[in-house]
């Protein structure tokens, strides 16, 4: 047996960054991700791994919240004390060295973009001790960042890979990267080892394209086919802060598995344990379970508090607080410009929607579909439940795996079901031309799909797994 913790996203924030200010508050409260709180989240996730029998810890990258050269250093002293416990194997990726010149620092009402920053072949020397110095093999990009190859012991081999540049602009392999990660894997397969891979983007979409496929590698459905035929047993991944574990079956019937590691200061904070045995594997994701800030203790449920404030504050500042409710909309994205315009009916709308039964939203969509729209079995069952209950649930799904599978004989999961098809049958029952286009039909069943991904998880379950070894 060999156990194997993997993290992701850590995007480490130093508290030197910021007063706690306005600009602060806002900056935090359009981030699923506790900032200020993830230097004290990671210590208590390397403490728990540390006290546990896994052999070893694989970090997904984005460490930096966006390539801060104190975030870096302070991530670093974290690691060191770590690897006093465990061999730690780590990739580095977008946000550790500043891609997109976003790193502020916040002071007041005000941010400012005079942090100090890394780049990517500084990185490679920064954190060579956590991968690079233990291979046989490596590969260095045209951006400096490198890949890397590890015989963990004599069953499992591990390839480390820095996913930033495919030669086209978007993330991935130019050819002879892709030729160096095959010769690994094919070395590998020859002596009967497993391949564990990590990179930072996706291959697989996870819930769907429609909400993963900005975040997968260039060539993807390319890249997935050629590494699956190889011999690929596993591809780590993080990213798309969204837990989930995907199964590819290659024309040649191998099979692969991607474990998208959601991330680690943010809902739901997991910590997953694969464990390679001679077998069977197995898929087990932990969380952090409590930690210390500013001398007080917080248990996981302050991080899901955070993540749920994303959409809740929001809401709530909709219905409540003009001028909460624009600082909190604006600070979403730097371009949106709101003014307060129309906050009547919109307030009207958010204070509906936080009291709205799920009976009440289904009747009335039910009259505009002439009773056709949602099961009225269902719809009774939940009829004096609370709409946005349920709306959060599946919220915290995106993120989460859907640890709350409802199961296809659930009221929810039939209410979803037949929500996310009313375009479908919407588009039919009045026969508009322009709804029946395949394009747009194409839309309609993406969304059907997300759906039952977040009430109804598909196999492998993303939450605890055993997968058969093929010999």
């Amino acid at each position: 047996m060999y156990s194997l913790a993997i993290i992701a996203d850590l995007h480490h924030f130093s508290e030197t960054l910021t007063d706690g200010g306005l600009a602060y508050r806002l900056r935090a409260s359009s981030d699923q991700k506790c900032l200020a709180e993830s230097g004290a989240i990671i210590d208590a996730a390397f403490e728990q791994i540390a006290q546990s029998d896994c052999d070893a810890v694989l970090i997904a990258g984005d460490l930096s919240n966006d390539g801060e050269k104190v975030c870096h250093d302070e991530i670093l002293k974290k690691l060191r004390k770590l690897q006093e416990k465990k061999p730690v194997y780590l990739v580095y990726s977008t946000h550790d060295w500043c891609c997109n010149g976003d790193a502020k620092r916040y002071e007041g009402d005000k941010s400012f973009k005079d942090v100090d920053t890394v780049t990517a072949d500084y990185l490679r020397h920064f954190y060579k001790d956590f991968g690079e110095n233990q291979s046989y093999d490596t590969y260095e990009n045209d951006i400096g960042a490198v890949s890397y190859a590890v015989k963990l012991n004599d069953k499992v081999r591990f390839i480390g890979l820095n996913d930033d540049r495919n030669g086209e602009g978007k993330a991935g392999y130019c050819p002879e990267h892709f030729e160096w990660i095959l010769r690994q894997v094919k070395d590998a397969k020859a002596n009967g080892e497993t391949v564990i891979m990590m990179e930072h983007h996706l291959v697989l979409a996870g819930i769907s394209r429609l909400i993963n496929g900005g975040q997968m590698i260039g060539d993807a459905d390319k890249r997935a086919e050629a590494l699956a035929q190889a011999g690929v047993d596993f591809i780590i991944v993080g990213h798309s802060h969204m837990q989930r574990t995907t199964r590819y079956v290659s024309e040649n019937g191998n099979v692969m598995h991607q474990i998208n590691v959601g991330a680690l200061c943010g809902h739901p904070s997991p910590i997953t344990m694969l464990t390679i045995g001679d077998d069977e594997y197995k898929i087990d994701v932990d969380h952090v379970k409590k930690f210390t800030y500013n001398g007080n203790e917080y248990t996981n449920e302050y991080i899901t508090e955070h993540t749920k404030d994303l959409l809740m504050g929001l809401l709530n500042a909709a219905a409540n607080d003009k001028d909460e409710f624009i600082l909190r909309f604006n600070a979403i994205d730097e371009k949106l410009k709101y003014d307060g315009k129309h906050y009547k009916l919109i307030s009207k709308a958010a204070k509906w929607l936080l009291n709205v039964t799920v009976g009440k939203a289904g009747r009335i969509i039910n009259f505009f579909t002439f009773g056709k729209g949602i099961n009225k079995k269902a719809l009774r069952e939940l009829k004096n439940e609370n709409l946005m209950s349920y709306v959060m649930d599946i919220f915290l799904g995106v993120f989460d795996g859907s640890a709350k599978n409802y199961g296809e004989n659930s009221p929810v999961y039939i209410i979803v079901r037949d929500v996310a098809s009313l375009p479908v049958r919407f588009s039919r029952i009045f026969r508009i031309k322009a709804l029946r286009k395949e394009k747009i039909q194409k839309l309609f069943a993406q969304i059907g799909e997300i759906a039952e991904e977040l009430t109804n998880p598909s196999l492998p379950d993303n939450q605890h797994c055993t997968i058969e070894r093929k010999k």
